[in-house]
């Protein structure tokens, strides 16, 4: 179904997401609220996503740089392993971070067609894979063509 919308200041705004009908004022103040809020929701929520995998990337960086930089200055074992334990330990809490961010984008997914706004998308560039199910080998062979 098409989306018609109206422009105040610019912006855009739902005027209808019925089949040809116009929505009360009421409904109509109540959708541009909404849709409004799920643009400001996913304005933050996609960066979040991203960053957590960068301060992933990052601490990894780091444990990788302890560990070499222990090797090469041929310091012993015990050298900065508390460090380097906390270090580990907040890039596990960055991946579980990670994971509950994921885990909260689907659930805006769901209150967002909760609310009535199916008709929209807020930044995500495709459908969403599922977050679980089996992984399925493909051999060379099968994808030649």
């Amino acid at each position: 179904m098409p989306e018609r919308v109206c422009t105040d200041s610019g912006r855009r705004s739902v005027t209808s997401l019925t089949q040809g009908r116009v929505a009360p004022q009421g409904r109509l103040e109540l959708l541009n609220q909404r849709h409004e809020t799920a643009r400001t929701v996913a304005s933050e929520l996609l960066p979040a996503e991203r960053e957590v995998d960068s301060a992933i990337v990052h601490n990894a960086k780091l444990t990788i740089a302890v560990v070499e930089g222990r090797r090469k200055c041929r310091l012993p074992l015990s050298t900065g392993s508390e460090a380097l334990q906390l270090v580990v330990k907040a890039t596990s809490q960055l991946v579980e971070a990670r994971t509950l961010l994921a885990q909260a984008h689907g659930a805006f997914r769901t209150a967002q067609l909760e609310i009535g706004l199916q008709a929209f998308s807020y930044g995500d560039e495709q459908q969403c894979p599922p977050s679980s199910g089996e992984l399925k080998i493909v051999t060379p062979a099968a994808n030649a063509a």
